[in-house]
């Protein structure tokens, strides 16, 4: 892996890191320096584009988010994260342009169980 690489895979993090303290602070107006204007979402229930995802989280207001994990592979940032205000579990994939803005998005949720068969909760990693 090049400089360059690293040097693009952590300022996508950066990006993603970012998107997330706009989701908790509930500002929508973040996301114009974040989010491409023809941004796709794969999330069954969304819209496609930047306008469309600002009207959803202006919807939504501040979220109550803790991201647990962060893992980056070149363009693709996954993050796995509680979101607390839902009370669901999921992992975000977003894929990145070269200049660092979001191009599109997929997730998977799940509703966080008061219990579970193993014993383990949804975030903790076990040694």
């Amino acid at each position: 892996m090049s400089t360059m690489d690293n040097v693009n895979e952590k300022r996508n993090i950066e990006t993603v890191e970012r998107l997330f303290d706009a989701f908790r602070a509930g500002d929508t107006d973040a996301f114009d320096a974040l989010i491409v204007d023809d941004y796709v979402q794969h999330n069954p229930r969304g819209r496609d584009g930047l306008s469309a995802t600002k009207t959803a989280f202006e919807q939504m207001g501040p979220l109550d988010v803790e991201v647990h994990r962060v893992i980056v592979d070149g363009d693709l940032v996954v993050v796995h994260a509680h979101y607390k205000t839902f009370g669901a579990a999921a992992v975000d994939i977003f894929r990145l342009d070269d200049g660092g803005k979001i191009l599109e998005h997929w997730d998977v949720l799940q509703q966080v169980p008061a219990t579970t068969a193993s014993g383990h909760d949804m975030f903790t990693q076990q040694t």
